[in-house]
């Protein structure tokens, strides 16, 4: 089949080079909690294969897609799937899409080492009087060496290729902040060897045993029990993540074959290459940046690239220009499709429905509405800043069938963000959270402590209270329990909401009222006799 590549690409990260390590772009979407094992690519041995079980994703004659009666089948796709995959930022999706069983039964024991390691160092920190960032802080963050030159060339060097143009002084920063990550995973894993070592560990039931039932025991750390429920809560989200990332690839690579298609028909009617009508609609009609939207671009988001303009702007050129050939190319394909014979038979997969707790967190609404509305959130977050008057308007008009609720997931990139979780549990000690929270929203640059206790006296609250609780981290046990419970959800960034214990995906208002309508009609069906 003919491949129009300019036509709905799927544009890797490669592609858009260094500048997708410099900036989060998308206030609607997640800010996401560095992962531990993603570092930048090093060159990986080539091996010859050996002999390997039959996959679990073996391609079959599945149709995915009819086009003009033509149809799309999994076999059709699959070297590309697999393609796909084996470049996915995920060091765990190849082995999903290869065994989903297996590799589930091997997250479950990571899951399970990341909770006694967690349990250890929380142990340790309560035996020394200190908080768990207090202990982190001295055990890791003081250790932590800053990289040496030769480090940084290194790593430069090695990941040239994701860099694209860049130099290395455009990204050395992104590069000392990811060797410093590197260093403190180290510090980490030998700081959990040696607790290990003091502190008695006592295995219970097989994580990976049959039928596990969510008040079983899995291990005991110092006396307190690791259980399987919020494993298994775990696991629900992490392997809808990996099936809807699977899900992801196939549908772009689909959904590519189809404007192939489509495009290669309209072109023999017309007698042309189908290369002309994309050169026509798409690659005729792209134009360079200019210098006036490469400065307001970077006015725009400075507080989120590291550098300055003249280094940023080949990266901030680079990507608007990438940002407009993707609206020319759906352009193209919208015209194309409209009208046109063709069916898509690829479904999305279902999401679970996770037993997320409300806690004690401050809330607002009937705790006995059909619905439930779980919010973790971190308050420097700037796509948090930006979700938030958004959910708030939505939520007035489901008022008498919502209970909102606000957790807290400060994300470690965010230095401030720990305290000001403290500062809105001090502020609803004295019934002014959602009032205090919108100041945090508003003032997401002035974080700091004393920034912290003006807006206390903004609000008319008790300042002696407020101060002495903020000091003394009268909350910081609060905020490390919902940081826990968010991990043991599957959490990786925020904003992330739970309506009715499904993850919401669609961060826009029709996308939240959708959720919610779906969520009081689920309700409502099993209301039913």
């Amino acid at each position: 089949m003919l491949k129009i590549v300019s036509l709905n690409r799927v544009v890797s990260a490669a592609t858009l080079g260094a500048f997708a390590l410099l900036l989060v772009m998308s206030a609607g979407a997640q800010t996401r909690r560095p992962r531990p094992r993603t570092r930048p690519a090093a060159p990986k041995p080539t091996a010859t294969p050996g002999p390997t079980a039959q996959p679990s994703n073996t391609p079959t004659s599945e149709a995915l897609a009819i086009v003009n009666g033509q149809t799309i089948t999994a076999a059709d796709i699959e070297a590309e799937v697999r393609a796909a995959i084996s470049q996915d930022a995920d060091p765990y999706l190849r082995a999903f899409f290869e065994d989903s069983d297996k590799e589930i039964a091997e997250a479950r024991r990571r899951a399970l080492d990341a909770r006694i390691n967690s349990l250890l160092i929380a142990t340790e920190a309560k035996k020394q009087r200190k908080t768990v960032e207090e202990f982190r802080g001295l055990e890791i963050d003081s250790r932590i060496t800053p990289p040496t030159e030769e480090e940084i060339s290194a790593v430069y060097e090695a990941n040239r290729r994701a860099f694209g143009d860049a130099t290395m002084d455009g990204v050395r920063a992104q590069i000392i902040t990811y060797l410093r990550t590197r260093r403190a995973e180290d510090l980490y894993a030998s700081l959990a060897t040696r607790l290990r070592m003091t502190n008695l560990v006592t295995r219970g039931a097989d994580v990976n045993a049959p039928n596990l039932q969510p008040s079983t025991t899995l291990t005991t750390v110092a006396g307190t029990p690791i259980t399987a429920g919020p494993l298994n809560e775990r696991m629900k989200a992490y392997a809808f993540k990996h099936r809807l990332r699977i899900y992801e690839i196939k549908k772009g690579i689909v959904d590519r074959k189809i404007n192939d298609l489509l495009l290669i028909a309209e072109a023999s009617k017309k007698n042309i290459a189908p290369e002309e009508i994309v050169r026509t609609e798409v690659t005729g009609q792209l134009k360079p940046a200019t210098e006036a939207e490469i400065r307001k671009f970077y006015e725009e988001n400075k507080a989120r690239i590291n550098g300055e303009l003249a280094s940023s702007r080949a990266e901030i050129a680079k990507y608007l220009e990438d940002q407009e050939l993707a609206r020319l190319e759906r352009v193209l394909s919208a015209r194309v499709r409209a009208g046109a014979s063709f069916r898509i038979m690829l479904s999305e997969p279902e999401p679970p429905i996770q037993s997320i707790s409300a806690d004690d967190d401050p809330a607002r609404g009937d705790q006995n509405a059909p619905v439930r509305v779980v919010e973790f959130t971190d308050f420097q977050c700037s796509a948090c800043g930006a979700m938030y008057p958004l959910l708030e308007e939505v939520l007035k008009s489901h008022e008498k069938n919502v209970h909102f609720v606000v957790r807290d997931f400060p994300l470690a990139m965010h230095p401030n963000a720990r305290k000001a979780a403290e500062a809105a549990a001090a502020a609803h000690a004295q019934g002014k959270f959602f009032d205090y929270i919108a100041l945090l929203f508003k003032n997401q640059n002035a974080l700091e402590v004393p920034s912290l206790k003006k807006y206390a006296s903004d609000l008319g609250l008790d300042r002696k209270r407020f101060d002495m609780e903020l000091d003394n981290g009268v909350y910081a046990a609060e905020v490390q329990h919902d940081v826990e419970e968010g991990e043991a959800y599957g959490i990786e960034g925020t904003p992330t909401i739970y309506i009715n214990g499904v993850m919401l995906r669609e961060f826009t208002p029709e996308g939240i009222h959708a959720a919610i309508n779906r969520a009081l009609s689920r309700k409502t069906q099993a209301s039913r006799p």
